[in-house]
């Protein structure tokens, strides 16, 4: 047995060890090439799933930097506008009985609300879910031949209620004042006050907004008042008698419509940038 340049010949066999070596290096390198395009497919994907995240992340950065969340409340004066009055009695004599209801500055109530917007440059969406209470009183007079009754029935309704506002802008730098309309659903809460029983679950409301943004950079407080106008009868006509106290009188076909007027404070998702602070330095 000896050695040639690299061949081995064993005995009378001649045995060639850098073919199959050549063999052994084309195998490892064939699986070095499949293992290097493996590790570049997986490095693909993860670039792209890498960048599809990242992608993502900038498109809710972008929707969440138009977002503000806040709270807010107010007062509310209901208008009550009766379309058909009703009453239990008649007079033969065809005396008409006074039916009326108190006057809108009388009618004192309140509303709480989570409020929730979505803006660009100048357009704003609003909404504003929460409960909405309302009160007025009924004025009923009965006129006998010996005196005239007076009775005073007030009420009470508590909605909860989703408003939607849309609303235009105009950029002052911190006060931003704007103008818009509004859409509403309400439904009537249950109550301990039998005559609820005299209206219908739902409401559906429409009006005009007005007020103005006070931006504090990172706070911003909503000024804002609207009249709302009521888009049908709210009385529950198969029950327009059941007041709950025996009182001689029914409800009347009415539509609510209300005076708002509100602050709200909302918190920014990011610093606001409509305006400039002015620094000295001495």
């Amino acid at each position: 047995m000896f050695y040639l340049r690299g061949i081995l010949f064993p005995g009378d066999k001649t045995y060639f060890p850098f073919l199959r070596l050549k063999q052994v290096n084309a195998t490892f390198l064939h699986k070095i090439c499949f293992e290097k395009v493996r590790r570049t497919e997986i490095t693909l994907f993860i670039l792209l799933g890498l960048l599809l995240t990242n992608s993502i992340q900038a498109q809710e950065s972008g929707f969440l930097n138009q977002l503000r969340i806040g709270f807010g409340g107010g007062a509310n004066m209901a208008h009550i506008i009766d379309l058909e009055p009703y009453n239990v009695y008649e007079d033969l004599t065809g005396t008409t009985y006074t039916n009326g209801y108190t006057e809108v500055f009388q009618n004192l109530g309140n509303q709480y609300f989570v409020q929730i917007e979505w803006f660009n440059k100048y357009l704003l969406l609003i909404l504003k879910p929460g409960t909405y209470t309302y009160r007025f009183s009924k004025l009923n007079e009965v006129v006998f031949s010996s005196e005239t009754v007076e009775q005073e029935t007030p009420y009470l309704l508590r909605y909860f209620s989703i408003p939607l506002e849309a609303r235009y802008s105009f950029d002052m730098q911190r006060l931003r004042p704007y103008a818009g309309g509004s859409v509403a659903y309400s439904n009537l809460l249950g109550s301990l006050d039998a005559s609820t029983a005299t209206f219908i679950k739902p409401k559906f409301t429409a009006g005009a907004v007005a007020g103005t943004y006070i931006d504090l950079r990172y706070v911003i407080l909503d000024l804002n008042m609207g009249y709302h106008f009521g888009l049908h009868n709210v009385t529950n006509k198969a029950d327009r008698f059941e007041t709950g106290r025996g009182d001689t009188f029914a409800q009347d076909d009415i539509m609510l419509n209300e005076l708002q007027i509100n602050l709200s404070i909302l918190f920014s998702l990011q610093k606001q940038k409509h305006y400039s602070n002015v620094e000295c330095f001495y």
